[in-house]
């Protein structure tokens, strides 16, 4: 690097003396001592090969690289929890520049104590950091990215926005210039070809050569860059891809041509054109069209505003929504969106939930009620606390979904990509192959190298490798805005084999609001004791029966105390919970028994469809709650649809043996397991896997974690709870059963739509391959067969769009 400029980050040295450092005789310049600390933070670290391997197209760092700083609040409020009491986030890495920034800054991410994994997107320019919250700090991160010189910023979507609409204008500009400059190259193409049948004088075919070579190189080595950077990237990384065949292809007939221009030969600029523009085309409409696939699910992730009117000390202040911390008071007015997850603290109001539920009817709130962000407040101003932060939300989360889901491939796509490496390399011997027979045997109506360039065009297996994403990302762009979020294209394919759907019945099933029918008390206690009894321990839960508890106990008006007790859950049996009175046991008859507690035989215990709950205080067994839940609208309509597509039904409940057969028999569900605590619902799908039945899980609650995960398919309801939605496969935003089918529709469609995909890509490329070689095909017109080609596997795609 000249000594004029920076060696590490290449701007121009300020005037005068510029800071310099001597190693090992060696004298290195530098512009500023951020530049000299980074280069001592790289070679400290080895990775001084940085500087050799790197390749910057553009110049200079962004301005104040060195100067952004944020605090260790705040980029807290940005991670997210991770499996094994990790933490993630994501970064926004300006000034990637080439592949090896992306290789040094992944290398000294992981570097740092702490940090277990680390992945840097070059062409979205965005970082994943998982890290030990015990052992490091987002802050420590973020610092480090600083010392290289690059300006971290927390990942928003306006920045996935930005890129993707400096992709489009970079791929219209390419276009337009290809385009344009290739209608010229026509002109002086039908010159030449009018000349070789009509004569045309050496001096005036000398000239239209070098036009049609002035015009064409813009084309080549500016519309045609990325494919040739592709191109040469996977030569050097030893994966040859699509953009070899192209980089090869249009590369031949140029030099080519080049070399015929000036040994008085005949000239292929056009076919070199042509290829770019042809294929520029077929990109140009492939982006619009995800583009376009994606925009539904945009509109959802940005529904919640980006600022906040929060409330400190009696005074109102504006701020960014991801600044707010657990446990601050927002204030939003009607017509306003609720910016976070909270709980109303004062007033009441009516709330549009539409875009988050499906439901087109407002729901009113109250104080002590959740509301979520995106929602549309519509009556009366509320106050709000915020119980969640901007990155936990439940839209922040759907967004993390949707993210996975664009990232992770299908089984069948990495298949298809492994088959690319081999059939790239064969490819190339087809065309050498070609070649060298038409050399040897030249025929009056065939050109060799027409031939090879050809058989490399036709060849290029852009079909092949749009065939499994382009179907996945529309088809999950569609569920997503119908309501079903799959995590990725594997996701997806095995949803469409599924043969057996396993329900949860509290919340799933049913509506998830059990009401209280029947309290009968122990002959020594009293009705309303034993309801403040089970209300207490049920206070801090958020379980469905105890809402169901707590609600019969404000209806009749029993006071409960201001602070809840600290209650330990017992998945699938219910709730203890110590107080200076003794310990009182809510729940099962097994819970009691385990606690001493003698259960009587109750009358109503063995009520058909009602759910009974147990009251004890230390051994004195105070009574019997019944609740009733009733199924969810849809939830009959749904079970009769799976049994039309041929899908086996059970029900799976920590329910009683009586409640479970009596929803099963009116819904129809063929098998009912009832009384199951979590490991024996993990471990009767287990069994049904074992024996070769593909099965999926459907709940929402803490208790269905383990099934969930276990399953094939874990697919959790909305309003369920946070554990629910991380391990599961598959998301429904509504609260909708009838989604299910929907969304096992829609995985068997996306199935279908690969497998017709792939077989035209496969197809195509089988017998236009040979025509090529034969050199009945020219050059142009493969570029053309293989845009349509790619365009047919767009369109196909695109007809996932629609649901029926």
């Amino acid at each position: 690097m000249s000594n004029s400029r920076c060696y590490h980050c290449g701007d121009p040295n300020p005037a005068g003396a510029p800071i310099c450092h001597e190693e090992n005789g060696q004298r290195f310049l530098f512009c500023c001592h951020g530049c000299r600390s980074a280069f001592l933070l790289i070679r400290g670290a080895g990775l001084e090969q940085f500087y050799q391997q790197r390749q910057w197209d553009d110049e200079g760092l962004p301005a104040g690289a060195f100067d952004e700083r944020y605090s260790a609040e705040y980029l807290e409020r940005h991670t997210t929890v991770v499996p094994d009491g990790q933490r993630s986030i994501s970064i926004f890495v300006e000034g990637i520049r080439c592949a090896t920034c992306v290789w040094l800054v992944e290398r000294m991410l992981l570097k740092i104590p702490g940090v277990t994994q680390a992945r840097l997107n070059y062409g979205t320019h965005r970082a994943r950091v998982a890290f030990d919250p015990e052992r490091t700090s987002a802050q420590t991160i973020f610092q480090t990215l600083t010392r290289l010189g690059y300006l971290p910023r927390p990942y928003e979507q306006n920045h996935v926005e930005e890129a993707r609409r400096r992709e489009q204008r970079s791929l219209v500009i390419r276009f337009v210039t290809a385009a344009f400059l290739s209608m010229q190259l026509m002109g002086y193409s039908l010159a030449l070809y009018a000349g070789y049948f009509q004569g045309m004088s050496a001096e005036a075919r000398a000239l239209m050569q070098v036009l049609s070579a002035i015009v064409t190189t813009p084309v080549v080595f500016y519309a045609g860059w990325p494919f040739l950077v592709g191109g040469w990237n996977s030569l050097r990384n030893r994966s040859p891809n699509m953009d070899t065949l192209i980089c090869i292809g249009v590369l031949a007939a140029y030099f080519a041509s080049l070399h015929a221009m000036v040994s008085d030969g005949e000239v292929y600029f056009d076919t070199a054109a042509m290829i770019v523009t042809l294929i520029l085309a077929g990109r140009l409409f492939e982006n619009m069209a995800r583009n376009r696939a994606l925009q539904g699910v945009e509109r959802l992730l940005r529904v919640a505003p980006a600022t906040a009117c929060r409330l400190r000390d009696g005074q109102t202040e504006t701020v960014d929504t991801a600044s707010l911390a657990v446990g601050d008071i927002v204030l939003v007015r009607p017509g306003e969106r609720f910016s976070v997850d909270g709980m109303v603290l004062e007033g009441q109001t009516e709330v549009d939930e539409s875009i988050i539920s499906g439901e087109p009817l407002p729901v009113l709130r109250g104080a002590g009620e959740r509301v979520l962000a995106g929602a549309m407040n519509l009556s009366a101003s509320v106050q709000v606390r915020v119980t969640t932060s901007a990155a936990e939300s439940f839209i922040a989360r759907i967004a993390r979904v949707v993210e996975e889901a664009q990232s992770r491939k299908a089984p069948i796509e990495q298949l298809v990509n492994s088959i690319s490496r081999v059939f790239v390399p064969i490819v190339v011997l087809v065309s050498a192959g070609s070649f060298t027979y038409w050399s040897a045997f030249p025929a009056e109506h065939t050109t060799p190298l027409l031939a090879a360039v050809a058989v490399l065009i036709i060849a290029c297996p852009c079909a092949l490798g749009l065939a499994t994403p382009m179907a996945v990302l529309v088809g999950t762009a569609s569920a997503a805005r119908h309501g079903m979020l799959f995590r990725g294209g594997d996701i997806v394919e095995m949803t469409a084999r599924i043969d057996t759907i396993a329900f949860d019945k509290t919340g799933t099933l049913t509506e998830g609001r059990p009401r209280v029918i029947h309290v009968e008390p122990f002959p020594s206690s009293a009705a309303d004791e034993l309801l403040r009894l089970a209300a207490m321990a049920e206070q801090g839960s958020v379980h469905p029966i105890a809402r169901g508890i707590l609600e019969e106990a404000r209806r009749r008006e029993i006071p409960l105390p201001s602070e809840p007790h600290s209650s330990t859950a017992i998945a699938g049996k219910g709730v203890i919970c110590p107080t200076r009175h003794g310990t009182i046991r809510v729940g099962t008859p097994t819970l009691l028994d385990e606690g001493g507690v003698l259960v009587p035989g109750s009358p109503i215990a063995h009520h058909e469809g009602s759910t009974t709950v147990h009251v004890a205080l230390e051994q004195q067994y105070h009574g019997v709650i019944l609740l009733e839940d009733t199924p969810r609208q849809d939830s009959a309509a749904t079970i009769a649809h799976l049994h039309t597509m041929g899908i086996r039904t059970a029900l799976l409940t920590g329910d009683t043996r009586t409640a479970g057969h009596s929803l099963a028999k009116g819904l129809g569900i063929d098998e009912v397991h009832a009384e199951q605590l979590p490991a024996e619902k993990a471990q009767w799908i287990s069994q049904r896997m074992a024996s070769g039945n593909h099965v999926m899980m459907v709940g929402d609650g803490i208790n269905d974690a383990p099934a969930l995960s276990t399953a094939h398919i874990g697919c959790a309801m909305a309003g369920g709870t946070d554990v629910a939605l991380e391990v599961s496969d598959i998301v429904l935003t509504r609260p909708q059963p009838l989604r299910i089918v929907d969304a096992l529709t829609i995985a068997r469609r996306i199935r279908r739509g690969i497998r017709q995909n792939l077989f035209w890509a496969f197809i195509y490329n089988v017998s236009a391959i040979p025509l090529a070689a034969l050199g009945l095909l020219a050059p142009i017109h493969a570029a053309a067969a293989m845009t349509i080609s790619s365009l047919c596997v767009v369109g196909n795609s695109l007809r996932l769009r629609r649901l029926s």
